[in-house]
């Protein structure tokens, strides 16, 4: 394929202080293949026929077979009236019909919808009727629940994810006329690749990410922008495993961004193999460790925490690189799990509307701890002050906001909100970092949980940070609540680790002895978890409608 220059308005490299701090090999700068996801995952078919694309339920299926299935999704898909940029909606767990269907309607012209497979009521609906979907793809074990008064008119596909994906499974679903059961109507289809034109440019995905003003939006990634992000991927992590050896964990779900770059369209585009699992069951996961070798794990925080928690692990040596995500990684989980499997634990940060990485620890590089890392290649960073927009200095906390070849188009039929966050190419991340002098950036909060208790300004997360220092707590959240002299006051909830009981007067004197006495918590409410989203970040919204 021709190989193109997605990032014409590169800033200086003179200033991107960074660059001398990547692991020996990462290029700063790299070339993009000119093409779409589903022209990649042809050619790899081509290269790499036989290596194995999908494991499941202990089935696999080859790249050549996976290309196949991907076809004759295309051209059901075709069949079934779908013109080229028309939205279909994903409303799966992770399995082989999540990437058929993924890879499927791309190769149709069509755009992706992925949605939570365990949203059923009203986000469901918004997003159905924003998006405009004219096919949701489902599973036999949500169906009943959902929610379809938006969806009149839509055609619904339903197949089952306990079996392996075969043709005549022999399970029930509801008798609605709009539901054809996907197994019953795929593998009759052409395997011939349907040939329809698609521009490197034109939309693939909408990711609906949380609003500003309430709803959710559809951050708009092109082909191109996904292609990008894959791309930095595979070269930040090529040290880790070569070509066609790769042996991802595929446990983080595929219809969260992270989960789609770095678990699917990535472990895609280097010819490797995905170990999928449905939802995270570690007794599972261990099976998968054992049996597979996976050499790649891409998850969250509450997972590896969960792992090192476990009193028995099968041999994990074969894991040699890990990246953690959409929550801050404590430090005392990724001295453990790298303890435990010997492998390196990277913490990295990125966003919806960025597709999503922006920034990572080098894997066999400098890490640290605590920072969210380096910017990935072609990916030019600012940090500014939220209300004059000009750069602060090194060490002084700002926003961050990102330019590269993966962010997003904008949202979709939201206009007013894309002037919000896109300026010249500029994204704005409303995430507060600082920027220390060899480039390593580190999160202070989110602009929105930023608390400012008599004119002083809290960071949560450093807060945070110091209180899973303490040896009785397992999970601490920190967020500002109403307070009649000082505006807000900072509050946090704990939870505790098994056989620890300590008290507010304990939790405090710890807090007062490391803080200045402004930011230590007024209150200190005790609860058995924390409220989080399906990628196990803490939601400190419900916390605040609680207190």
């Amino acid at each position: 394929a021709a190989l193109i220059n997605p990032a014409p308005e590169r800033m200086s490299y003179l200033r991107k202080v960074w660059l001398n701090a990547y692991e020996k090999g990462i290029p700063g700068q790299l070339e993009y293949p000119d093409t779409t996801l589903p022209a990649a995952l042809a050619q790899i078919a081509s290269e790499f026929p036989n290596n194995h694309a999908l494991v499941y339920l202990d089935y696999s299926w080859s790249y050549s077979e996976l290309d196949k299935l991907v076809s004759q999704m295309a051209n059901l898909l075709i069949g079934m009236g779908i013109k080229p940029g028309e939205r279909i909606a994903i409303h799966l767990p992770n399995s082989p019909q999540f990437v058929i269907a993924y890879y499927g309607l791309l190769r149709a012209g069509a755009i992706a919808v992925p949605i939570n497979p365990s949203s059923t009521g009203d986000d469901f609906e918004f997003i159905l009727e924003n998006s405009g979907s004219k096919i949701l793809v489902t599973f036999s074990d949500i169906l009943p629940n959902l929610k379809l008064d938006a969806a009149i008119g839509i055609k619904i596909l339903v197949t089952h994810i306990q079996t392996p994906f075969a043709p005549n499974q022999d399970y029930q679903i509801s008798p609605v006329p709009s539901v054809t059961r996907l197994e019953r109507v795929l593998f009759d289809q052409s395997t011939i690749n349907p040939g329809i034109m698609i521009s490197p440019d034109a939309y693939a995905n909408l990711q609906y990410t949380g609003g500003t003003t309430g709803r959710s939006k559809g951050a708009i990634l092109s082909h191109r922008n996904l292609i990008a992000n894959a791309c930095q991927f595979k070269h930040w992590f090529k040290n880790s495993y070569n070509q066609g050896e790769g042996r991802f964990i595929g446990v983080i779900p595929l219809f969260h961004i992270y989960a789609m770059t770095t678990t699917m369209n990535a472990p895609i585009i280097t010819a490797s193999t995905i170990l999928l699992q449905s939802k995270f069951d570690i007794s599972e996961l261990m099976h998968i460790i054992e049996r597979y070798k996976p050499n790649l794990f891409m998850g969250v925080p509450a997972m590896y925490g969960a792992i090192t928690l476990r009193q028995q692990h099968p041999d994990m040596s074969s894991i040699k690189a890990c990246m953690s995500g959409s929550a801050p990684l404590p430090p005392a989980i990724q001295k453990n799990f790298e303890y435990l499997t010997g492998g390196k634990l990277a913490e990295g940060y990125g966003l919806s509307e960025a597709s999503p990485i922006v920034c990572c620890n080098p894997i066999y590089g400098n890490v640290k701890n605590g920072s969210i890392g380096l910017p990935f290649p072609d990916t030019d960073v600012r940090i500014v002050d939220p209300q004059t927009g000009t750069d602060v200095k090194p060490g002084e906390v700002g926003e961050l906001i990102v330019k590269g070849p993966q962010v997003m188009q904008g949202y979709w039929e939201q206009p007013e909100e894309t002037a919000l966050v896109l300026h010249n190419g500029w994204l704005h991340t409303g995430d507060l970092v600082w920027m220390d002098e060899e480039g390593y950036v580190y999160i202070a909060d989110r602009l929105k949980d930023l608390i400012i208790t008599g004119g002083e300004k809290i960071y949560p997360k450093e807060v945070e940070d110091l209180l899973y220092t303490h040896p009785a707590v397992k999970e601490a959240a920190v967020i500002g609540v109403p307070h009649p002299l000082r505006g807000e006051v900072p509050q946090a909830y704990i939870v505790v680790k098994d056989g620890h009981k300590p008290g507010e007067r304990e939790l405090r004197q710890f807090c007062a002895a490391h803080l200045t006495k402004y930011k230590v918590p007024h209150g200190f409410k005790f609860v058995d978890s924390l409220p989080r989203n399906s990628m196990g970040k803490i939601l400190k919204r419900v916390l605040r409608q609680s207190a």
